[in-house]
């Protein structure tokens, strides 16, 4: 029976780097202590062409050295070790464990007393120097993305820094560092990279700005939710659970709850669940699109207004705050409020009265609110188009909503469950090569996205899978390149980074069949390292049978 390694129970990795983790993970301890190994080892790694980093090229080179001393018949401890620790194959990459145990440096699930909890490993990452030189901030639960412009968590003051420059995210297996089709590219310890994980203590260079990721002492615990659905949203993915956590302690209170998510990722959802499991469930349930509705109208929608307050005014009417009395009021993407109404949002909020248009006489209202959006408020805020102080008053309870991209393991359960909410008691289900294109997909849409492919699925039988992802060129807002679609409906760096990932996709899977699936003769054709072509692979869930 094999041997189960923690660090890659549920992840989509191909079986033979699974057994090379399981084999290093058995390793570790004895290659610490000094203590030869057993007969139970796997082969000696093969020599990296291309390490991906100058420490890790310096342990390969200690351990080449180390076993070219042995004789034959000796111990073969140091096939796997090395100055810095116990050596890991992942993939094509060689990784120094070094001195930080699996268990700290990915994030993992336990069972306590008081219930299941996600402990998430604390990174820390610093500007070194640069224009920014001293700022920091703290990577944990949520993905850091950091970048030259207002929408990011991490602002760089580098003109040689893109919008969005790069994403670092803890995940089982450590911390990830991912480019996000940056112009001038990331450097890991002097190489560029697509996506790297990151060691304990690293050297990024984005622009030029150097930046340190170190990993620091101690974890985070969050707690769990036990159940895999909160109302209409599903999820059995820790990050989802632990979203689910903290809207079940939202739902039994009357606090404010701010929910962040991408387009796509249920956060209306989200706020229906937490009403129809509150004390108010017997109340009105009341949502305003803050982005939709007109700015010139929208004061007089949340407010009302009096007979004549303007032109058109024929009768009074009452506002939305009105509307909601005695249950919930949703303000969607609340992130697109204009500057100049939230002073009167915030004096509603805080003095629980409003004022219809034209009639000076306030109105008490009982109301429990809800504030959705896909923006950074805090970004926002330090751009100047957000009050501090309304961001305050609405971040009583935060929770994030992760995106598909960060929960693939969902993926086959989402697709059934829309199965059988589209075509009820119909035996249907989706090909394998499907369900493999759906994990390869990055999501821009969300579960959105996918509900839409698997309605596309049903509607257009016999199309072959790669034309049920993406935006048809016929549709409204679509256009093509190069025979790909091009999702002009999305922000400018979505839509970049979108499209740069579809035509790695597909530019790869056109190169593995014209090398016929000989990687080193696709990388030599590509102009890549052969690591490269692997990254690039791995990335894109790509495989040669």
């Amino acid at each position: 029976m094999t041997e189960k390694n923690p660090l890659v129970e549920g992840l989509a990795i191909p079986e033979r780097t699974r057994r090379l983790l399981i084999i290093s993970k058995r390793d570790a301890p004895a290659a610490r202590a000094g203590a030869p190994a057993g007969s139970n080892r796997g082969p000696a790694p093969r020599r990296a062409r291309s390490p991906p980093c100058s420490r890790w090229a310096r342990s390969w080179r200690s351990g080449a050295r180390e076993r070219q001393a042995k004789t034959a018949g000796g111990p073969r401890q140091a096939q796997r070790s090395s100055a810095d620790g116990p050596v890991v194959r992942y993939g094509q990459a060689l990784v120094s464990k070094r001195s930080v145990q699996p268990e700290a440096r990915g994030t993992r699930v336990i069972e306590v007393a008081g219930g299941p909890r996600l402990v998430v490993p604390r990174g820390r990452l610093t500007a070194v120097d640069g224009p920014s030189a001293g700022h920091t901030i703290a990577v944990e639960a949520a993905p850091v993305v950091v970048g030259a412009g207002d929408d990011v968590d991490f602002t760089l003051a580098d003109p040689a820094v893109s919008a969005r420059h790069l994403e670092i995210a803890a995940t089982p297996l450590g911390f990830r560092l991912r480019d996000l089709g940056s112009t001038n590219g990331t450097f890991v310890d002097g190489r560029r990279t697509g996506e790297v994980w990151l060691d304990e203590a690293t050297e990024i260079r984005a622009g030029e700005t150097r930046l340190s990721f170190t990993l620091e002492e101690g974890a985070r615990e969050l707690p769990l939710s036990r159940a895999m659905n909160f109302g209409d949203l599903l999820g059995h993915s820790p990050p989802m659970r632990a979203a689910f956590a903290i809207l079940e302690g939202a739902a039994r209170s009357d606090a404010t709850v701010l929910v962040l998510g991408d387009s796509g990722t249920g956060k209306e959802l989200a706020a229906r669940a937490i009403h129809e499991r509150s004390p108010r469930r017997d109340g009105p349930f009341v949502i305003l699109d803050c982005g939709a509705a007109s700015p010139t109208l929208l004061e007089a929608q949340l407010f009302g207004h009096a007979r004549g307050a303007f032109t058109g005014a024929t009768e009074a009417r009452e506002g939305l705050f009105e509307a909601a009395h005695g249950g919930t009021l949703v303000l969607d993407e609340i992130g697109e409020l204009p500057l100049d109404l939230q002073p009167k949002l915030l004096r509603a909020l805080e003095g629980r009265t409003v004022c219809r248009l034209g009639e000076p006489r306030p109105r008490h209202i009982d109301v429990r609110y809800i504030a959705c959006t896909h923006r950074l408020l805090e970004a926002e805020v330090r751009a100047g188009r957000f009050r501090q102080d309304l961001y305050f008053r609405l971040s009583v309870v935060t929770v994030r909503l992760p995106p598909l991209r960060e929960r693939k393991e969902e993926i086959p359960r989402l697709v059934s469950h829309f199965l059988g909410k589209l075509a009820p008691g119909a035996p249907i289900d989706l090909p394998r090569s499907m369900l493999d294109l759906l994990a390869s997909h990055t999501w821009p849409g969300n579960v959105r996205e996918l509900r839409n492919v698997v309605e596309r699925f049903l509607t257009l039988p016999g199309v072959p899978a790669a034309s049920l992802l993406g935006t048809s060129s016929g549709a409204p807002g679509g256009a093509e390149l190069g025979g790909l679609p091009i999702p002009v409906g999305e922000p400018f760096h979505e839509a970049k980074r979108t499209w740069t990932e579809r035509f790695e996709q597909a530019y790869l899977e056109h190169l593995l069949a014209r090398a016929q699936g000989n990687v080193s003769e696709a990388a030599r054709l590509a102009g890549l390292s052969r690591q490269s072509c692997y990254r690039l692979m791995q990335k894109h869930g790509l495989r040669v049978e």
